[in-house]
Parts: structure tokens; sequence; C-alpha cells
């Protein structure tokens, strides 16, 4: 159900969603933090790799399962290569061992790639089914599968709307002193996420960049939110994850004047 409450001067989530999207082909949706009702909508329903927006969902449950530890330790080299297709790391070289928290808010390839082998196909299955994202079975997945799987490059394909619930029930369970929340603020206030940073308000997300066929051209996401107010995710064809960042920041910063985040 579409709920068009007024946000800045008797504007609509709704409209104001239409105006900073138009003339981008992207899509978004816009969630009410406390109750999951969409607030706004704009854009085909498309379905792509959620990239490194899969990420911190995949996290929390490897914490919650010890898969992981708050401080697994993973030198990263930034060279990372898997079955030969090169996904280096882009985060600073002066922090090459970084922990759970830090990974996350850089985004290192080569933590999550570690945290990938040490899933099993029926645990990464699980914790797909359990965020309600679609995705091919993964009970027989290969190391080099799992791997691309927590970069969010294998199996899983999903829609803005999809991906908006997944960060609401993760945004709304994950501990707030945990590395997750701590994380995607890091991410946004000095990680790959920067481009969503909004001055005066905390901002939670994740930026990913895929694509679904090696080639293709890319596609960028984010999705995050404000603590009690809103949950969204934006999906840009052809674009990047900073490109979804930037439109998110727009949108946050259209809501300032209502007080949205404070």
């Amino acid at each position: 159900m579409l709920v068009c409450v007024p946000w800045i001067g008797g504007e609509t989530p709704e409209r104001i969603l239409a105006q900073i999207l138009a003339n981008t082909q992207s899509s978004a949706v816009v969630l009410d933090w406390n109750t999951g009702r969409t607030l706004a909508r704009f854009g085909p329903n498309v379905r792509s790799s959620p990239g490194s927006t899969l990420k911190p969902v995949l996290l929390q449950f490897a914490l919650q399962h010890k898969i992981v530890s708050a401080g697994t330790v993973v030198y990263c080299r930034r060279t990372l290569r898997i079955a030969g297709r090169p996904l280096p790391c882009s985060h600073p070289e002066d922090r090459p061992a970084l922990n759970a928290e830090e990974a996350l808010a850089e985004s290192c390839n080569t933590w999550f790639a570690e945290m990938g082998k040490r899933f099993t196909g029926p645990e990464l299955d699980k914790a797909l089914a359990e965020a309600h994202l679609p995705h091919a079975p993964m009970q027989s997945a290969s190391v080099v599968q799992r791997q691309l799987a927590v970069l969010g490059l294998y199996g899983a394909a999903v829609s803005p709307a999809e991906l908006a619930q997944a960060y609401r029930e993760l945004l709304l369970h994950a501990p707030q002193d945990g590395p997750v929340l701590r994380g995607l603020k890091d991410s946004v206030d000095y990680g790959m996420a920067d481009q969503a940073r909004v001055p005066g308000m905390t901002v939670l997300g994740k930026t990913g960049t895929a694509n679904d066929v090696d080639g293709a051209p890319s596609h960028g996401w984010f999705a995050g939110g404000v603590r009690g107010k809103i949950v969204l995710a934006i999906y840009v064809p052809r674009g990047s994850g900073a490109d979804a960042a930037s439109l998110a920041a727009k949108l946050l910063s259209s809501g300032a004047g209502a007080g949205l985040g404070r």
C-alpha cells in the first residue's frame, strides 16, 4: 500500500522522489522505518544483483552464527582475484588489516571473500532465505560461488522493494552497538557510501556496484536509512553505487527541513 503523507510544504515523498529521479532511469522505494509501509516508489520494478549492499545482511547472519566475529581481522593486499576475475579493493592503503566493522565501512572485498569461504552452502542459503531475498539454491555452491555470493555477484537478484525490506529488518534488529550498524554509519561518514552523507543527519547505509553478466555495463545501488524515520533503496542502471548514494543524499536533504533524521 502506498501512503502519501506530507513531507515539506505539502509535498509528498512520492512527488519529491519523482522530482529527484526524473530523467535518471533509476528505481527507488522509500519505507516507513516503524511500520514498513511504502511511503514512495518510483521507476520500474527491476531485479538485479545487489553487489556490496548484500555484505551487511550476510555479515549480521555470520556474526549471529559465529561464522566470523567482530574482531576477525583479514589482511588486504587490494588485489583480489576470484576465478581469474579481478575484484580489487579501493579503500585506503594505510590500513591493510581490517576487522568486521572496518571492512564493512570500507567495503573490503578481500575481507568478505574470506567470510564467503567460511560459510557453508546451507548457511548461505539460510541467510538469504531469512532476509527474504530471491536467490538460486546455495546448498551445493562451490567455494568460488560462495565467495562471489557474499560479494553480491552470484546467485541473488533483488528489487528495490526487496532490498529495502531486508535493510529495514537489519536496521531494526542488529545490535545498535554492534559492528554492522557502526559499520553502516562509518560507511556514510567516511567510507564507500560517503556520497550519501547529509550534514546534521545520521545516515546508515551501504553502496553496491555490480553487473549481471561479465562485460555488461555496471549498475549501482544504495540501501540504508535514518533511524526512526525512513528506509530506502535506490537502483541506478548503467551507474555506480556512488551515483545511487548521491541520489539518496538529495532525497534525504529534501526531508531535513521537516525534521527528518533530527
